[in-house]
């Protein structure tokens, strides 16, 4: 395979990963009309395919929670992301209602989780991250009124053979 194909084909691959992920984080939890399934475990999980690919984002917990998002392409792992986040004041109800919110605004450029910022005073949600979809790791917060009431950490990447 010559050079150019090959950055090329890496090129659709990220960016079909890319696409599918906003495509599943938006009919998952950045959706205020989905339901997980509860698991046996006691964790959540939602589950949804297209196109060769398989989304599973799987938590345990309400406040504080932990997960991990998992994308399979023809059966095989090829990227994950872990999470853990926390309600640290204010009604946990309200603060990740609003979560939901900002979670469906998910971005191409960023598909991890919510936009750089979203404001619907007196909520803010932002977003920052380092890295690529290649391997990434990032924080998101909520404050209502400036005071903070969440924060979450997430790390992830591929997932090789």
């Amino acid at each position: 395979m010559g050079v150019n194909l090959l950055i090329t084909h890496i090129f659709c691959f990220f960016m079909d990963l890319a696409d599918f992920l906003v495509w599943a984080k938006r009919r998952t939890y950045g959706s205020s009309t989905s339901e997980p399934k509860r698991l046996a475990d006691g964790s959540k999980e939602y589950l949804l395919s297209r196109d060769g690919y398989t989304y599973r984002d799987r938590y345990f917990g309400g406040n504080p929670f932990i997960g991990e998002e998992v994308v399979f392409r023809d059966d095989h792992a090829i990227w994950s992301m872990n999470y853990y986040g926390v309600a640290t004041t204010h009604d946990p109800g309200e603060v990740f209602g609003f979560l939901v919110k900002a979670l469906g605004l998910v971005e191409r450029k960023n598909p991890y989780r919510g936009p750089e910022e979203y404001v619907a005073a007196p909520w803010r949600y932002s977003f920052t991250s380092s890295g690529d979809i290649d391997v990434f790791w990032g924080h998101e917060r909520i404050t209502y009124d400036e005071a903070p009431v969440y924060w979450l950490r997430f790390h992830g990447g591929l997932v090789g053979a």
